[in-house]
């Protein structure tokens, strides 16, 4: 299983590569790998911070349509975190 050590290097090889890059593509593709399945194994960490990054992309004015958001919010709803996405979802979006 996946811990916070793997997530926090997956996300510095991701931002090793220049953003929306292929490498980068894939580093991110890798990184929402490691939080789908620690979410799934109930970490409740990685919830926190799935519910931190959704935060930090409407404070950088992100749409709710997003892609990146929506994947968060399934992530958590899929999983049994529906008060968290409820959360998320009453954000003021732009």
């Amino acid at each position: 299983m996946y811990n916070m050590n793997d997530y926090r290097a997956a996300l510095r090889e991701r931002d090793s590569h220049d953003m929306e890059s292929t490498e980068w593509k894939l580093g991110q593709m890798k990184v929402q790998s490691i939080m789908a399945t620690m979410v799934a194994c109930g970490s409740r960490q990685m919830v926190g911070e799935v519910m931190e990054e959704v935060y930090s992309l409407n404070d950088c004015g992100f749409e709710f349509e997003d892609v990146a958001v929506q994947f968060d919010i399934w992530l958590l709803e899929s999983n049994g975190h529906g008060e968290e996405a409820q959360e998320l979802r009453e954000l003021d979006w732009v």
